[in-house]
């Protein structure tokens, strides 16, 4: 059999999709070879890709007050951090510095869905300050109707905002920021690779989620995760980090999710939701 590094680079693109999509037909979440994502999605199981609501590329500028608009509805703001182009990859990068106040966020609004698919192709920064942190969060909101997050997804190696790990959270407060609800929907372990490429996507359909990045597996089953959306947000640490493509697409079911879903979930460890009381 020929091996993959002799084939040319679209044959190469090729047989790792097939790969990773008869590795998941068998009932593993194991991926193909490239788990960056840049050209084809990755494989969803609990979801399946409708009408693409939006492709940030990379091409856009960002950083500040600019607002780039993504097509005819959708809108990017990286408002808070410090953003500049990737210097080794058609990207951009995100840094923080003591006193900017909040960490990194990119935000994409301008669609309204109930299901969603996101993905996100990012790597974490070497930390090399005492202050630095590793963070990744993809969330989903209701603004300007509900204040705090229909479900948040962290790949969290270390921020303390919330417990380390991979996890799935729900949390809404009033205006005035007191928490109404605030639940730990998901916590696994987590590890990561500086420097490393991820490809990170978070599934969202009724009231099921499934968040996985390479071999890390987040599941739940919660009735608040079922409210409308209209707002994704991207929240990094303090280290800079790196992100190179984010597509979302509307979802519908995915008619083999019920007979995968075992064996999917089966490396997951054991966890109840509970109500989330976090404190630093």
């Amino acid at each position: 059999m020929m091996m993959i590094s002799k084939l040319n680079t679209a044959n190469r693109v090729l047989l790792r999709s097939c790969i990773g999509l008869v590795l998941l037909g068998a009932g593993s979440i194991a991926l193909a070879e490239d788990q960056t994502g840049d050209d084809h999605p990755l494989p969803t199981v609990l979801a399946r890709r409708g009408k693409l609501i939006l492709d940030d590329d990379g091409s856009m500028s960002r950083g500040g007050k600019t607002v780039a608009r993504l097509n005819d509805t959708a809108t990017l703001r990286a408002g808070a951090g410090a953003w500049e182009r990737a210097p080794n990859a058609n990207g951009w990068r995100s840094t923080w510095k003591k006193g900017m106040g909040h960490t990194p966020v990119a935000s994409y609004q301008g669609f309204h869905a109930n299901n969603l698919i996101v993905e996100v192709t990012f790597r974490y920064g070497v930390m090399t300050e005492p202050w630095h942190t590793q963070c990744f969060r993809i969330a989903a909101d209701d603004r300007p109707k509900v204040t705090g997050h229909i479900v948040s997804a962290w790949a969290n190696p270390n921020n303390d905002f919330i417990e380390s790990g991979f996890l799935l959270q729900h949390i809404r407060k009033t205006p005035e920021k007191k928490i109404v609800e605030d639940l730990l929907l998901d916590r696994q372990p987590i590890v990561v690779e500086s420097e490393e490429w991820y490809t990170a996507t978070l599934e969202v359909v009724g009231d099921e989620a499934l968040f996985r990045m390479g071999d890390h597996v987040a599941y739940t089953k919660a009735k608040q995760i079922c409210m409308p959306k209209n707002l994704v947000s991207l929240t990094l640490g303090t280290t800079w980090h790196e992100i190179k493509r984010v597509r979302i697409w509307h979802a519908e079911p995915h008619p083999e999710w019920a007979a995968q879903k075992a064996d999917v979930l089966k490396s997951r460890k054991p966890f109840d939701p509970v109500v989330h009381d976090y404190r630093k």
